[in-house]
């Protein structure tokens, strides 16, 4: 039995989930199939395969057990607090505006989709957005849908009780206004409750649009860190999906560079400091307003925003992973001519930042860039140039861009994650990190920082976990040879402080 091969399954489950099962978890696979041979009192591996692929009456059963093992559950309320800013201070106002001009004579209608909501926190979040910018809900004809595969989350969703590691990134002035404290946590309000519909959704799998009526016309879909766990084909298939179901002019909001290798071509993208969106492509896009046009307190002021600061800070930022991966130009759809400017020129700009003339190197990479509007380079030194100037909006705004560019290229992401972290949006800052190892396996510095992450958090086994990913990989490299530039870290620095870590 363990001598079969994992592959059968890894294709199975590419098709029925859209789940990508990595080279480096085939082990991990094997054991969670094994536990349910076992429970099932199964011969062998092959058996357990046939039974899912079976018309059997336990198939359908059987296919949702193994999902609770596939699939991760990790959510709670405003995660991503750039995001949530941005839903709550343009993307909504905007949508609203745009439904009340519509619709002046009748209830106006809003259609909001969050899949792949794991627990609820990201739905009711949206729920609490929306009752904040119309008081009067009851006044409109709104849909906040919430789905995922996981029914074990949906049951929790639909109970609404939430412990405190939910609310890590709430203001406790508005978890006191929208939440009843339970003796197992914390209860959602009845009315922010009423506001959310959950209901079991397979975005791969359950792609009959005449089967989900309630899944059409949408004005808004939020799915954020899921694609982080699908195969290229599946992506592209629920892209295809949210494109056939949102109005024109619909938005799509992902975790930020979910989709960087996709084909996008349905879509308008729109680049924000906090995020990318993605509009569905019409005649005209309408612009974004301020959510000063439509609600008369400030934003600055507002509990939801105070929940969700931000904070800068002007430590030196040098984002450097090492060995970025090999990149297939021919797959980036780019002239690669246009990704690179005068070698002279691109070395004055690396060299005014590597004096710390920050301020010298924006202006002098702006100048390059009207002659060069498209240097994914002279984007990228642009951010690392804001970013040691505390200025993280202008900073992420140049990694989009510079992302926009070159997909494939990790710098940028990494850099976010640094920016991520300055701003205590350690989630955020996790999945840039997991994006930065997975399309350069060699950064063994993005693998130390991840483990600090975890341990920042809590998570020791995690934790370890990475720092030991961390040690494998620093031996194989010469003991001086430098892993993080920002901080002039070498190999040997490294491996004795991941080898202290561990000791601890």
């Amino acid at each position: 039995m363990q001598n079969v091969s994992t592959q059968p399954f890894v294709n199975l489950i590419a098709t029925r989930l859209g789940l990508r099962v990595r080279q480096q978890e085939d082990s991990a696979l094997r054991h969670k199939l094994l536990k349910r041979v076992h429970a099932l009192r199964l011969p062998s591996l092959d058996a357990y395969y046939r039974l899912l692929i079976s018309d059997q009456s336990i198939c359908a059963a059987e296919w949702q057990t193994l999902i609770e093992e596939l699939t991760v559950n990790e959510s709670y309320f405003f995660r991503d607090q750039g995001q949530f800013s941005l839903l709550r201070n343009h993307v909504l106002p905007e949508l609203l505006q745009t439904k009340q001009h519509q619709s002046r004579y009748q209830k106006p209608t809003l259609r909001i989709w969050s899949a792949g909501c794991s627990t609820g926190e990201e739905a009711y979040s949206l729920a609490i957005l929306l009752k904040e910018l119309i008081p009067d809900e009851q006044t409109w004809n709104i849909l906040l849908l919430g789905t995922d595969i996981s029914e074990l989350a949906l049951e929790q969703a639909k109970r609404g009780i939430y412990n405190e590691w939910s609310f890590r990134s709430v203001n406790p002035e508005l978890r006191k206004k929208y939440f009843r404290s339970h003796y197992q946590g914390w209860e959602v309000d009845p009315v922010i409750r009423s506001m959310v519909t959950f209901q079991a959704e397979n975005l791969v799998q359950d792609y009959n649009l005449t089967a989900h009526p309630e899944i059409r016309d949408l004005d808004l879909i939020v799915c954020r860190n899921v694609f982080i766990y699908f195969d290229a084909k599946a992506i592209a298939q629920v892209l295809d999906r949210f494109h056939q179901v949102l109005v024109p002019n619909g938005y799509l909001m992902t975790g930020h560079t979910e989709l960087h290798q996709q084909n996008l071509h349905h879509f308008q993208v729109q680049t924000f400091p906090e995020s990318i969106l993605y509009q569905r492509q019409t005649n005209a896009a309408i612009p974004l307003v301020s959510s000063s046009q439509l609600i008369s307190n400030q934003a600055s002021s507002h509990p939801i925003n105070s929940a969700i600061s931000r904070t800068d800070t002007t430590n030196s930022v040098r984002a450097v992973p090492t060995e970025p991966p090999t990149v297939n130009k021919a797959q980036l759809h780019v002239n690669t001519s246009t990704l690179i400017s005068s070698p002279v020129a691109l070395e004055d700009v690396s060299t005014l930042i590597d004096r710390k003339a920050y301020v010298e190197a924006i202006h002098k990479a702006k100048k390059l860039l009207v002659h060069q509007s498209s240097g994914f380079k002279l984007h990228y030194l642009m951010a690392e140039a804001y970013a040691n100037l505390g200025d993280h909006q202008n900073a992420v705004q140049a990694c989009h861009k510079a992302l926009q560019l070159n997909p494939l290229a990790v710098e940028p992401i990494y850099l976010l994650a640094q920016i991520a972290q300055e701003q205590d949006d350690l989630e955020r800052a996790k999945t840039l990190l997991k994006q930065v190892i997975y399309l350069a396996p060699s950064s063994v510095y993005a693998y130390f920082e991840l483990g600090c992450l975890y341990e920042q958090q809590g998570n020791m086994a995690k934790a370890q976990r990475n720092w030991r990913s961390t040690l494998d990989r620093v031996k194989q490299l010469p003991q001086q040879a430098t892993v993080d530039l920002r901080k002039n870290i070498t190999a040997i620095d490294l491996q004795t402080a991941v080898e202290q870590k561990l000791k601890r």
